[in-house]
């Protein structure tokens, strides 16, 4: 039997290298199988006010300060209270300009939540093509299957027929096991808005103060 124990995050760590390998289509929405409402790009407008930080390019990157705190708050693995904290104790520490310091830090956090978000997003399109083409299997094995004599008495027919059940077995399980998990799946995305919008309110508090 198939664990989601091990197979959620497995499917996980999967799909940002099936996104990646998908970068260069350009999918419609009828191949997303979320019930979320689809939002392939994030917006600044949502997440900051005032200017756009994010239209004078990666300029974040080049203060190592800032880069280094966006590689450590940005990953998911991080829990969003600990990010916030050492937000709010790099603004206390930092010297210099800590209004420019903390909008290229979102401006930074922007660019790769939103990229990782991305990448996920093309992930669940080739998660849901995969299951697709694995309902197709099942249906053309079911087909094959129904047309095996189940009373015959030739060796050679009854291997097939059990071949063909113990595929189409295996194929209805993982089937079934993804399609549970995929909810889960389908959140990743919106989670990471959640991530963004909490730790860019945070960035937004500290400029204000």
């Amino acid at each position: 039997m198939i664990r989601s124990a091990w197979l959620f995050p497995a499917l996980l760590a999967l799909l940002p290298a099936v996104g990646r390998a998908q970068d260069a289509a350009q999918p419609q929405k009828d191949d997303w199988p979320c019930v979320q409402r689809l939002q392939p790009e994030l917006s600044v407008g949502a997440m900051w006010q005032g200017e756009d930080p994010t239209t004078s390019g990666p300029a974040w990157r080049d203060d190592a300060v800032v880069a280094a705190l966006v590689d450590r708050v940005a990953p998911r693995r991080v829990p969003v209270d600990e990010a916030t904290a050492e937000i709010r104790r790099f603004a206390i520490g930092y010297e210099g300009d800590r209004k420019a310091a903390l909008t290229e830090l979102f401006a930074g956090l922007f660019e790769t939540v939103n990229g990782e978000r991305g990448t996920i997003i093309r992930g669940i399109r080739r998660f849901n093509a995969r299951q697709e083409a694995l309902a197709q299997r099942i249906e053309e094995t079911t087909k094959t299957l129904d047309g095996v004599d189940a009373n015959s008495t030739d060796l050679a027919v009854a291997q097939q027929r059990q071949r063909l059940e113990t595929q189409l077995g295996w194929d209805q399980r993982v089937f079934d096991e993804r399609e549970r998990l995929l909810p889960a799946i389908c959140d990743q995305p919106f989670v990471l808005e959640r991530r963004l919008y909490a730790l860019s309110r945070t960035i937004q508090e500290e400029i204000g103060k």
